[in-house]
């Protein structure tokens, strides 16, 4: 997992520009631009580092456009996108601040959710929808990246992404590159790019502004380098994953890590009764708790977003005839219950809030009475994470109503396994010497 970095570049400006794959990356179509362009911002400045070339054309074609600021406090950083603005020829663009914090766009997934289906529903009609890519790897351009591409798949639409910080931390095999266009300016388009950026002074780390997180080589790259955007095919943690599983068989060595090992051993050793009838799991990744699960149970399906993963795990449960393995993303997908087992691990950190509550319903609706749900998560924390598992075990828990019936706390993970109040069942336990006795009779 690579860290954001502001000023580390893992690959050189130059490199990117002598990369024999652009030779097969189709150039964007300006004439397909349609009457109006929302262009929406992690920060004020990324929509200009990122795709200020074609923000240029836009200007040139006579498109509409506003460019919606997530991230902004700063009067003064909202000025220095209108005049960014200006000088690429846009002078009238309208610009929507959300005003939401800095750096923790993550932890206002609803209310920016809610936001951009405000922006969107207000400026229906043929338009073309940007949003950063979230393959960036910053947290904020990551969250509206991914809610922006939500609320357009709710409407019908797609979204383009463009890059930014993928230029600085990236390497060439990061880039989707079937799915970039490359953005041809003209040498103006291009100098007025180049100019929109000097309006960033705050932003522009120098001598005189040590504070500026935009260095001097990145700022030169997105003044001088390619533009491209990335076409929308999948959720971008289904493409993030999809890569994973694409290029290695086991992304996590979860058939080799001590760590994973155990844990499956936890899991099948805390599950309360001996046998289940039908099971869910979700993210099965490359079937290896699959397995374990598949022999305590007469039915289970087990469900992935990344086709990759789907084509290992049902190739490593292929002898259990009860065992079924499809693509899916939850909760969107979730499946018709009723389930007595319902597995969610290693999943929960990559659902936003709303996403996260979303499956927490679902999964309580499809449980059968005295159904019992297995939660288990690491307890670290990562740049790709919309929350952390103890948090997401702490909403399930207050959400769903379900009584703990089993809690496993270690040094790197949080186990539970939770059961409908309404339906317990008194434990087994061992059997008591008068059980054994035959019945009197009369």
């Amino acid at each position: 997992m690579v860290s954001f970095d502001p000023f580390t570049a893992v690959t050189a400006p130059g490199d990117w520009e002598d990369r024999p794959e652009w030779e097969a990356v189709p150039a964007f179509d300006p004439d397909g631009l349609p009457p109006r362009l929302i262009m929406f911002s992690a920060h004020p400045d990324d929509e200009t580092l990122g795709a200020g070339g074609l923000l240029a054309i836009a200007a040139d074609r006579g498109v509409e456009v506003t460019v919606v600021a997530a991230t902004s406090d700063d009067p003064a950083r909202l000025d220095e996108l209108a005049e960014a603005l200006a000088v690429l020829g846009l002078p009238d663009a309208r610009v929507v601040p959300l005003h939401l914090p800095d750096g923790a766009l993550k932890h206002h997934a609803d209310t920016l959710h809610a936001a951009i289906a405000r922006v969107l529903d207000a400026a229906p009609g043929p338009r073309l929808l940007l949003a950063p890519w979230p393959g960036d790897r910053h947290g904020d351009h990551r969250t509206l990246g991914r809610e922006v591409a939500r609320a357009a798949e709710e409407r019908g639409e797609t979204v383009l992404s463009y890059p930014v910080w993928l230029w600085q931390w990236g390497r060439p095999d990061d880039v989707p590159w079937q799915r970039l266009r490359a953005v041809e300016l003209t040498p103006a388009q291009r100098r007025r790019k180049r100019e929109a950026l000097r309006s960033f002074t705050s932003q522009l780390r120098s001598p005189a502004n040590p504070a500026g997180v935009l260095a001097e080589g990145f700022v030169q790259r997105a003044a001088e380098g390619r533009e491209a955007l990335i076409l929308a095919e999948r959720a971008a943690l289904d493409e993030h994953f999809e890569r994973l599983h694409r290029e290695r068989e086991d992304p996590w060595s979860v058939r080799s890590r001590w760590y994973e090992r155990r844990k499956r051993a936890l899991i099948a050793a805390v599950l309360p009764r001996e046998r289940y009838g039908r099971a869910f799991e979700v993210g099965c990744s490359v079937g290896e708790l699959t397995a374990v699960l598949a022999e305590r149970c007469d039915a289970l399906l087990a469900v992935d977003a990344s086709a990759a993963a789907v084509e290992t795990a049902a190739r490593r449960v292929a002898s259990f005839p009860q065992a079924v393995v499809e693509r899916a993303r939850v909760p969107r997908d979730w499946p018709e219950g009723p389930f007595d087992l319902v597995l969610v691990s290693e999943v929960a950190y990559y659902l936003a809030a709303d996403e996260w509550r979303d499956a927490v319903d679902r999964c309580v609706a499809s449980l059968a009475p005295g159904g019992e749900v297995v939660l288990c998560h690491w307890t670290g924390h990562a740049d790709d994470f919309a929350q952390s598992g103890v948090e997401a075990h702490r909403v399930f828990r207050e959400r769903s109503g379900l009584e703990v019936v089993v809690e496993h706390r270690d040094e790197g993970f949080l186990l539970e396994v939770l059961r409908r109040p309404e339906m317990l069942r008194r434990p087994e336990g061992p059997r008591r010497p008068e059980d054994s006795r035959p019945e009197a009779t009369a």
